[in-house]
């Protein structure tokens, strides 16, 4: 994705600031390693993505890089709820024809999936383990040389994921997660349909 580097740069810059505070411990107040007010989550990774057309022996896959950004609020302590950015590409991509796999070629081609929904975050304690699910609105697109060449319609999207987080300060975690992401497209002219999975493992930085 064109957006991946800010993405990167985020989560590094969190993470550098989140090490630096709370150096000489802390007082025990209100809001110290709990989950509750403003919540912000930046993820990176990479993992596996393919859509294949509903009803046809034609699939696109590849390997993938993604990125994962929430903002929202608790609703009550540990239940958040947010606003979810989502998005992964698959570089050279694969085409799978039947039983037969066309490996990519082309570096400058790649396939794109966008996200933008609304989901829920529930972070069992203290074992500061969180369980998320989201509806989105999805599109699969393909680029070449950074220009979009084709593109279908708006469809749905479905998210579930899990994860892991450590407190670095008092209230950022760093931790890992994994993400399923199921999408259904429609072509432009609603003639065919997109199946797309993207299986994703993240690196993230939480404040909460």
């Amino acid at each position: 994705m064109r957006h991946t580097s800010w993405i990167v740069s985020a989560v590094l810059l969190t993470a550098t600031a989140a090490s630096a505070r709370d150096q000489d411990g802390h007082d025990g107040g209100d809001g110290y390693h709990e989950h509750d007010g403003f919540y912000l989550r930046l993820q990176v990774g990479g993992g596996y993505s393919r859509a294949s057309v509903v009803g046809e022996d034609l699939a696109i896959k590849g390997g993938a890089a993604g990125i994962n950004a929430e903002v929202g609020a608790a609703l009550t302590r540990n239940f958040i709820l947010y606003g979810k950015l989502f998005g992964t590409s698959v570089p050279s991509p694969d085409i799978e024809v039947g039983d037969v796999t066309i490996e990519g070629q082309d570096e400058d081609v790649s396939q794109n999936y966008g996200a933008l929904g609304v989901g829920f975050t529930y972070y069992l304690m203290p074992a500061n383990v969180y369980l998320s699910g989201a509806l989105s609105f999805a599109q699969l697109t393909i680029d070449e040389d950074g220009e979009k060449i084709a593109e279908t319609d708006v469809g749905g999207g479905l998210h579930l994921g899990i994860g892991k987080e450590w407190w670095v300060s008092k209230n950022w975690g760093l931790g890992v997660g994994a993400e399923l992401a199921l999408g259904r497209v429609p072509e432009k002219d609603d003639s065919l349909k997109w199946n797309v999975v993207n299986g994703m493992v993240f690196l993230s930085a939480t404040f909460n």
